[in-house]
């Protein structure tokens, strides 16, 4: 991946086959879980108010916090010592999170369709780079916590994997999705 550059209202790079084929499948991942498998039901929000009160009411009285380490990353308890009022914040914001999540992820995902497999540049307008910055954080999330890291040192740690150890290639992406995370937000600057 080459460092993003802004082009007038739009944040351009060009990506490699692999690259496209990489992060739309990370993406793609993302997608599955948050979705719970069901990504249409997470489509986007309801038209009307109605549907949407009568799909919360419709929604289990307690919902407890995810078992998977990544989606009790990606959505942590809001109270952590108070279990009943955990289970309403959860009840009462967790889908419009996940919807939210799904869209923005779907955004990304047509956007890399875009580049034909990187014989094309990957050209993101402005109002999109939220999404996208938003999606890089939860993916690079989910790659942190499945190689255990957890604060600033285990990140350094990270870093230090050598080649033949199996968590080297998993431990490159990670440091992957930091570059294209900072490269956009430096291009977003200028």
């Amino acid at each position: 991946m080459q460092r993003f550059k802004r082009k007038g209202g739009t944040i351009v790079t060009t990506l490699t086959a692999d690259e496209v084929d990489l992060l739309a499948s990370l993406v793609g991942q993302l997608v599955e879980m948050v979705s719970e498998g069901e990504p249409a039901q997470y489509s986007g929000p309801a038209d009307d108010s109605f549907a949407q009160w009568a799909r919360e009411l419709e929604q289990p009285e307690e919902t407890s916090e995810p078992e998977d380490p990544v989606l009790k990353r990606l959505f942590p308890n809001a109270y952590p010592t108070d279990a009943d009022a955990a289970s309403d914040f959860r009840r009462f914001t967790e889908r419009d999170l996940r919807t939210t999540k799904v869209a923005e992820a779907t955004a990304v995902l047509r956007r890399l369709g875009e580049t034909d497999r990187g014989r094309n540049p990957l050209r993101i307008p402005a109002e999109e780079t939220d999404a996208w910055l938003r999606t890089l954080t939860s993916v690079r999330l989910a790659v942190a916590t499945r190689l255990g890291v957890t604060d600033a040192a285990g990140a350094e740690e990270i870093a230090s994997i050598p080649p033949h150890d199996p968590r080297a290639f998993m431990a490159s992406v990670y440091e992957w999705l930091g570059f294209a995370q900072e490269t956009m937000i430096m291009a977003l600057d200028r």
